[in-house]
């Protein structure tokens, strides 16, 4: 007897095709995905480049890394202050050196390539087949996952940021580590967190799957690039840009209240900026100071932030872990010639790297909407599985994940409202809400066996082995 199919099978023919549509037609429903990549990227790059003359690339990163090359220091208290360890500041050198205008327009080619390659990887990691002439339930988790990141991955290619050359690093090492390479993936791992602090829970993670030797290759080379410009560019007194950093801002974590940061508490999306709102300006819905601004500094004891802050930080971190599975253990690796798509069973990388990316957000002294990009992974983890199994439950998540998300964005709401979805922390209830759906699926995942879980792993029917397995079947 034959198993049955799914619409989550690769087909031998078009989607288009097999429903019938005009000529025209299936050539859009097919190469849809390129055709709106494509439309996409030159809208948002001619707002890109319109505004140049305001980028926060120039007047933050190029500014720091043209003093880097003059040996001066890069890590200075000032209205656009460059906090970031010093790799970020050598890695824009070749840019740095170009006039602005080239400059912003290379920057924004490096972040068409970073936010392909982020999709991309988030893609294969939630088990997606190709992006062209798949069925229309991927279509539908397409649309979804992309209905409710768009609004995230928009974010570092308004302000001219580097987030989404980050969630390109993050998601890349998560595939290699998905296809069996951990070298590969702390070789990914290690550059992103030299450029930002947060990637380093991927040591964790690779601490906890027995995995020494990939976690010292991480450790390596986030330790090496920043301190390389003190090889290239030495300063006249001896001092190390590394050192600056730690002593400028690193520091403060622990002397200033948390969620204070080199930026307004507004917009500081993190656990610790949810917190230091509540305990500077009260409970959002019972007070309108916070968005007037009429108290200056938090009201609770320090000790009663950094406890709440702390220990909620441990407590995701720790629930985190226990879905990770034994200590030691390696999850099974799927390689490249396995057909796609792939299902639940063979996902817990996938999903791992997405809990690691919601935690980098909560656990972060600060995430503004820009650092949500990387947000991508968890969202098509949510939309192939309500797509997959629509129940209540599910489309509740996918409700409240696009009031959260897509429906706080200020070009929506105006600028009054959109402070006020801030001051209440929707974002940061996002990326918790995708935190917990993720937790449920890797509690799950090994209950849906991939024949009843309507996920597509049957041979390609139009194969010879395929149609002698389901034969066989």
């Amino acid at each position: 007897m034959f198993a049955p199919t799914t619409d989550f099978e690769p087909t031998p023919r078009s989607t288009a095709a097999r429903l019938g549509w005009p000529s025209l037609f299936p050539a859009l429903f097919d190469y849809g995905v390129p055709l709106m990549a494509l439309l996409f990227f030159t809208v948002v790059g001619v707002s890109f480049l319109h505004e140049g003359k305001e980028s926060q690339w120039i007047d933050c990163y190029v500014k720091a890394s043209r003093r880097l090359q003059n040996s001066e220091t890069i890590h200075r208290i000032e209205p656009v202050a460059y906090a970031y360890p010093p790799a970020m500041a050598m890695l824009a050198a070749p840019l740095a050196n170009l006039p602005d205008d080239w400059s912003i327009a290379a920057w924004y080619a490096v972040n068409v390539a970073a936010t392909c390659t982020a999709f991309t990887c988030a893609w294969r990691l939630v088990g997606g087949p190709g992006l062209m002439g798949f069925s229309w339930k991927w279509h539908a988790v397409f649309w979804v996952g992309a209905l409710l990141s768009l609004r995230f991955m928009l974010a570092p290619l308004e302000n001219h940021q580097t987030d989404m050359v980050i969630a390109a690093l993050v998601l890349a090492g998560g595939c290699r580590y998905w296809r069996g390479n951990g070298i590969g993936a702390a070789v990914w791992w290690g550059v992103a967190a030299a450029m930002k602090c947060t990637p380093a829970l991927f040591g964790v993670y690779l601490l906890w799957r027995g995995r020494w030797r990939p976690a010292l290759v991480m450790a390596s080379i986030a330790l090496s690039l920043n301190f390389l410009p003190d090889l290239l560019w030495p300063q006249p007194d001896g001092g190390s840009y590394a050192m600056d950093w730690s002593r400028t801002f690193l520091s403060r974590v622990g002397q200033d209240a948390p969620g204070a940061w080199f930026s307004d508490v507004l917009l500081n999306q993190s656990l610790a900026g949810m917190v230091n709102r509540v305990a500077t300006f009260g409970w959002p819905w019972t007070s309108e100071a916070l968005l007037d601004r009429a108290v200056a500094s938090p009201s609770w004891p320090p000790l009663v932030m950094r406890g709440l802050v702390y220990g909620g930080s441990l407590l995701l971190l720790g629930l985190s872990i226990r879905r990770w599975g034994t200590i030691g253990k390696q999850p099974t690796p799927v390689f490249a010639y396995e057909p796609p798509p792939v299902g639940w069973h063979k996902l817990h990388v996938g999903m791992d790297v997405a809990m690691i990316v919601c935690l980098m957000l909560l656990l972060s002294p600060m995430s503004s909407k820009a650092h949500y990009a990387v947000m991508i992974l968890p969202a098509l983890f949510v939309a192939r599985r309500v797509v997959e199994q629509p129940t209540r439950g599910w489309l509740a998540v996918v409700a409240f994940l696009i009031i959260t998300g897509p429906l706080t964005a200020k070009g929506l709401l105006g600028k009054s409202l959109g402070d006020l979805t801030l001051a209440w922390g929707l974002p940061t209830w996002f990326v918790v809400l995708a935190l917990l759906s993720l937790w449920r699926l890797r509690d799950t995942a090994h209950e849906r066996h991939p024949r009843q879980s309507g996920i597509g792993l049957m041979p390609h029917s139009h194969s010879t082995a395929g149609k002698q397995r389901l034969r066989a079947a």
